[in-house]
C-alpha cells in the first residue's frame, strides 16, 4: 500500500493491547564491576549485542578493546550500568494514552480532493505538505502492531496541527491533552514551544519533540525531550572521534559567518592548546587563494547548516589534489542534490541520530515489516516514529538521553557517526 491511498485509513482514535518481555543474563563480578559474558553466535554483529544488553556500541568496544569485526565464539564482556530510564512509567494496568500531534494538513486535502471530478483520480492525490505526517503515522501504526502482541493497551489520539499555532493553542484549550501520558509532537519548534510551556513541567507526562533542531523548549521544562541530536552535541561527538582517531593531524575548520559560534565551540573541544588547528572564514576567503592550506590537511571540518554553504565547499575540496577526512552536521545527510561519489572521496563522515543498519536483525526485520505492511521502503520519519513509539511503549532502549541543562528536559546524544561505503552508509569506527 503507497502512501497516497494511505491518508484515507486512519482515524482518531486507535486501541492495541500487548506484553512486555524479558530476558534474564547471568552476571560476573570484576574489578569492581559487574559484567555479561556474551558468547558470539555466527552472523551476530556489534549492533545486535548492543541492543540486546542496552550498551553503546563504544562502551562494548572500548571495554574489550576490540574492533566491530566480531568472529563466533568470541567472549565478550558487557559492562552493566545503571542509567536513568528512558522510559515511560507505565501504569500497573499496562494500559496508558499517547497523543500524536503532526501536520495532516486534512483540510487542505479535502479541498484539494473535492476539486477533481475523477474520484479515482483524487484518491491518488496528496498535499505535498501532508506527505512527512503520513509517512510517520506509518511508522507508528507498523510499532501497534508489534506493540499488540505484548499486552499493552494504548489509546492513541491523533490531532492534525495543520502546521498552525492558533490550530495547537485550540488544542491545548481543548484540554484533550490534560489526560495524555506521552504527547509526541508537535514537529515544528514554534509550535513545539506551545505544548512544552503547558505541559512541559509536569513530572506525569512525556513530551517529544521527533524532529526539531532547536533546543529553546527544553528549558525548565524537565519533561521534554528531544530526538532530534542537537548541533552542539553534534560537533562534541564529532571532536572526540577526531581526537581518538585523528589527533596528530592537520585541521582546518572552514564555516560561514552566520556559524562562528559552533566553529569556536568546535575548536575547544578539540583542544585550544594545539597549534595544528585552522579556522577559516570561507565568506571572506577566496578558496583559491588558501588552495595551498589544504594539500597537507588531511582533517576539513564543516560545522554548518547553510546548505549552499556546504554544498560549495564540498564541490571546492572535491576539485583539490589532496586527501582529505571531511566531517560535517546530520542534515548532510538530507541533501539530496549532493554527489555521494564525491562524498566518498572526500570520505565524509557526519552524526546520525536516525542511523538506520538494514544489516542488523532488528532494523533489517523493521524493514521486511514495513516492505509487508505498505508494499513500500520506509522513510527516515517512519524510522524514527517506529523507534519512538517501541522506546517509550516496549521497554527498548534505543536512545540515549542527557540532560540538557539544570532543570531543563532531556537530549538524545545517541548520533553515531557515518560515512558512505558503496554508496551505503555505514557506521564509522574508532
Amino acid at each position: 500500500m503507497g502512501i497516497k491511498k494511505y491518508i484515507f485509513l486512519f482515524v482518531v482514535f486507535f486501541v492495541c493491547k500487548s506484553s512486555l518481555a524479558q530476558n534474564n543474563n547471568d552476571t560476573i563480578y570484576i574489578n569492581n564491576q559487574f559484567f555479561v559474558k556474551h558468547i558470539v553466535k555466527y552472523g551476530e554483529s556489534i549492533d545486535d549485542i548492543s541492543k540486546l544488553h542496552n550498551v553503546y556500541v563504544n562502551k562494548i568496544l572500548a571495554t574489550n578493546e576490540t574492533s566491530t569485526k566480531l568472529y563466533k565464539g568470541q567472549i565478550l564482556f558487557i559492562p552493566l550500568e545503571n542509567k536513568d530510564s528512558n522510559t515511560l512509567e507505565l501504569k500497573s494496568n499496562k494500559k496508558f494514552k499517547i497523543a500524536l500531534l503532526l501536520p495532516f494538513y486534512k483540510n487542505l486535502n479535502d479541498t484539494l480532493v473535492a476539486s477533481f471530478e475523477d474520484k479515482e483520480e483524487a484518491s491518488q492525490i496528496i498535499l505535498g505538505k501532508s506527505v512527512m505526517a503520513l509517512e510517520f503515522m506509518q511508522g507508528v501504526d507498523l510499532a501497534l502492531d508489534s506493540i499488540r502482541k505484548l499486552g499493552i493497551t494504548i489509546d492513541l489520539n491523533i490531532l492534525d496541527t495543520r502546521n498552525d499555532s492558533s490550530k495547537v493553542v485550540q488544542i491545548i484549550n481543548s484540554k484533550v491533552l490534560d489526560t495524555m501520558d506521552l504527547i509526541i509532537g508537535p514537529i515544528y519548534s514554534r509550535n513545539m514551544d506551545l505544548v512544552s510551556k503547558k505541559y512541559g513541567s509536569d513530572r506525569e507526562k512525556i513530551i517529544i519533540s521527533p524532529l526539531s533542531k532547536s533546543s529553546d523548549f527544553l528549558k525548565n521544562h524537565i519533561s521534554t525531550i528531544q530526538i532530534n541530536t542537537p548541533f552542539k552535541q553534534q560537533s562534541k561527538i564529532i571532536s572526540e572521534f577526531i581526537k581518538q582517531k585523528y589527533d596528530s593531524q592537520n585541521i582546518i575548520i572552514c564555516y560561514d559567518e552566520q556559524e562562528k559560534g559552533l566553529a569556536l565551540f568546535m575548536e575547544r573541544k578539540l583542544d585550544k592548546t594545539k597549534n595544528n588547528i585552522l579556522k577559516m572564514n570561507m565568506i571572506y576567503t577566496h578558496i583559491d587563494s588558501i588552495r595551498g592550506q589544504f594539500l597537507d590537511t588531511q582533517i576539513v571540518i564543516i560545522p554548518s547548516n547553510n546548505r549552499a554553504f556546504v554544498s560549495r565547499m564540498l564541490g571546492t575540496l572535491g576539485g583539490i589534489d589532496s586527501s582529505f577526512t571531511v566531517f560535517g552536521l546530520s542534515n548532510l545527510k538530507n541533501y539530496d542534490h549532493l554527489d555521494i561519489e564525491n562524498m566518498m572521496h572526500l570520505d565524509v563522515h557526519f552524526p546520525d541520530p536516525y542511523y538506520f543498519n538494514q544489516h542488523t536483525k532488528r532494523d533489517s526485520l523493521f524493514l521486511y515489516n514495513f516492505e509487508e505492511k505498505f508494499l513500500s521502503s520506509p522513510s527516515r520519519f517512519s524510522k524514527i516514529a517506529y523507534n519512538i513509539m517501541i522506546n517509550f511503549c516496549v521497554n527498548e532502549s534505543l536512545f540515549n538521553l542527557e540532560k540538557n541543562r539544570i532543570n531543563g528536559g532531556r537530549v538524545n546524544i545517541n548520533a553515531p557517526l557515518v560515512r558512505y561505503n558503496n554508496y551505503f552508509l555505514e557506521r564509522a569506527v574508532y
